[in-house]
C-alpha cells in the first residue's frame, strides 16, 4: 500500500464516481478503478458497492476513508514541517550568551527581530563564556553566539554589536565619586572588584598593563562570578569595578555611579559569532540580519578595545 492508493480513495471517495474522480486526478479511469481492486485485494474487504450510476462506501470504506484523511494529514503536516525547518520558518535555535550581556547589551533588542523575522523558530539561550561558545560553535551544539570576545579563528564569523568606553562604578558615597574624571592613580589603594579572570583574561590583563603603565598597582581584593553580587557589594560602598559606560543610567537607579577614568583608552565590546559555513542557512543568517539591524553604533572611538578586540591575535592566511 502506498499513499498514492490513499489520495486516489479518499478522492473516490468525496466524489462517489470512479469517473468525476479520475477527471479531477487527471489519470485515466480504467488504472484508477485497477488500482482501487488491487488496494480492497490487499486488505481482504470491499470499500465500494454500487449505486445508481456511481458508487458509495461500505461501512468498512467508510471506517477507511477516515483513518487515510488522518494519515494523508499527518504527512501533509510532517511534509511542512521538515520544509518550514529547512527554509527556516520552523524548529527551535540555539544562542550562546555571555553573563552580564542579556540586559545591558544588545542582545534582547537582536533576538526580538529575529522573533519578528521567524515568529514560528522556538529560541532556547544557553549561558556559557566566549571560549565555549566558540568550542559548541565548532560542534555544532549551538547556532549563534553572543559575548564579549571576537575569535581568532576563520571558520567562525563575527560582528561587533556594541562597542563602550570603560570606565569605573562606585557607591555614590564612595570618595571618588565628587571627581567628574577619576585617574588610575586615584585607585591606588582602593578594593577592586572584577569578574573572575577566566571569563575575561583580556579585560583583566589589558587593566593591569594600562595601570602599571601610570605607575599604578591595582588592588585586586576578589573576583565575583555573579554581576548582581558585585554590584550589590559596589552599592554599599565596599569596592569599585570597572564597567562600561551604558551601565550609567542604570547604575543611578541602583545607587550607584559611573566614572570615566581619564588616560585609560580601553572599551568593552560585545560580538555575534557563528560558524562561517553555516552563514547561507535559513536560520543562521535570519540571525545575522537581525544583528546587523539592532548593532549600536559606538559612543566613543578608542585606541583598543579592552575586553573583545576585533583582532585579538595572529590570523592565519586565507
Amino acid at each position: 500500500m502506498e499513499l498514492r492508493h490513499l489520495r486516489y480513495f479518499v478522492i473516490i471517495a468525496e466524489e462517489q464516481s470512479f469517473r468525476r474522480a479520475a477527471e479531477r486526478l487527471h489519470v485515466s479511469q480504467s488504472p484508477l478503478s485497477r488500482q482501487m481492486q488491487d488496494l480492497e485485494e490487499e486488505m481482504g474487504v470491499e470499500l465500494f458497492e454500487p449505486e445508481g450510476r456511481g458508487i458509495k462506501l461500505t461501512a468498512a470504506g467508510k471506517s477507511f476513508a477516515e483513518r487515510a484523511r488522518s494519515i494523508l494529514a499527518s504527512v501533509d503536516a510532517a511534509v511542512d514541517e521538515a520544509k518550514g525547518v529547512a527554509e527556516g520558518r520552523l524548529g527551535t535555535v540555539v544562542i550562546g550568551f555571555e553573563s552580564g550581556t542579556t540586559f545591558m547589551g544588545a542582545l534582547l533588542s537582536l533576538v526580538a527581530a529575529f522573533r519578528r523575522r521567524t515568529p514560528r523558530v522556538g529560541l532556547q539561550l544557553v549561558p556559557m563564556s566566549s571560549v565555549e561558545q566558540w568550542t559548541a560553535l565548532r560542534q555544532g551544539t549551538i547556532a549563534f553566539g553572543y559575548g564579549a570576545y571576537a575569535p581568532s579563528d576563520d571558520a567562525l564569523g563575527h560582528l561587533e554589536m556594541t562597542r563602550d568606553r570603560l570606565g569605573l562604578l562606585l557607591s555614590p558615597d564612595h570618595r571618588l565619586a565628587r571627581l567628574k574624571k577619576v585617574r588610575l592613580r586615584d585607585l591606588e589603594g582602593e578594593r577592586v572588584l572584577l569578574q573572575p579572570r577566566q571569563l575575561y583574561p583580556r579585560l583583566h590583563a589589558d587593566l593591569i598593563t594600562a595601570a602599571r603603565a601610570q605607575g599604578v598597582t591595582l588592588h585586586v581584593t576578589a573576583e565575583v562570578i555573579d554581576l548582581e553580587a558585585l554590584m550589590a557589594l559596589v552599592a554599599i560602598g565596599d569596592a569599585v569595578t570597572f564597567a562600561g559606560e551604558k551601565i550609567s543610567d542604570m547604575a543611578s537607579q541602583a545607587s550607584m555611579v559611573w566614572r570615566p577614568i581619564e588616560g585609560l583608552h580601553l572599551n568593552l565590546s560585545e560580538f555575534v559569532t557563528w560558524r562561517a559555513e553555516d552563514s547561507r542557512a535559513p536560520v543562521v543568517r535570519a540571525l545575522i540580519e537581525s544583528a546587523r539591524e539592532v548593532r549600536l553604533p559606538a559612543r566613543h572611538d578608542a585606541a583598543r578595545v579592552a575586553s573583545s578586540p576585533s583582532n585579538p591575535g595572529r590570523r592565519k592566511k586565507r
